[in-house]
C-alpha cells in the first residue's frame, strides 16, 4: 500500500510539470528551519556530509529535479520520512527547493 501511494504521488509530481522557478528563497529558509533541521544541516556552509547530506552538498552534488522529486517522494530506503508530499502544499515545496538550490557555490 506504501509503494502505491508513493507511485501514485511520484506520478501527479511527475506530470504537474517541472518545478517552478519563482519560489521564496527566504520562506524556504523558514520552512527549512521548522522543518528539516532536526536532521540536515540546513546552514550555506554545512559541512560535506553524506548521511543525512547537508543542504549545502545537496545543492552541489543534485539537479534540481532530483531535489524536487526526493523532497516529494523520498526513497524509502532514504529514511527521510515521506510525509512531505501530504503535509507540504506545492508553493512550499517549491520555496524549499529554491532555498536549498540557491545554497550551490
Amino acid at each position: 500500500m506504501r509503494y502505491a501511494l508513493l507511485f501514485t504521488a511520484f506520478a501527479l509530481v511527475h506530470l504537474a510539470g517541472s518545478p517552478a522557478k519563482g519560489a521564496d528563497v527566504a520562506a524556504g529558509a523558514e520552512l527549512a528551519a521548522e522543518s528539516c533541521s532536526r536532521c540536515h544541516d540546513i546552514g550555506p556552509d554545512g559541512a560535506f556530509k553524506q548521511f543525512p547530506p547537508s543542504f549545502a552538498s545537496i545543492a552541489a552534488y543534485r539537479s534540481r529535479e532530483q531535489i524536487y522529486y526526493r523532497i516529494v517522494a523520498p526513497p524509502s530506503h532514504s529514511g527521510m520520512p515521506d510525509v512531505a508530499f501530504y503535509l507540504l502544499g506545492r508553493e512550499q515545496v517549491e520555496d524549499l527547493l529554491a532555498y536549498i538550490v540557491s545554497l550551490e557555490k
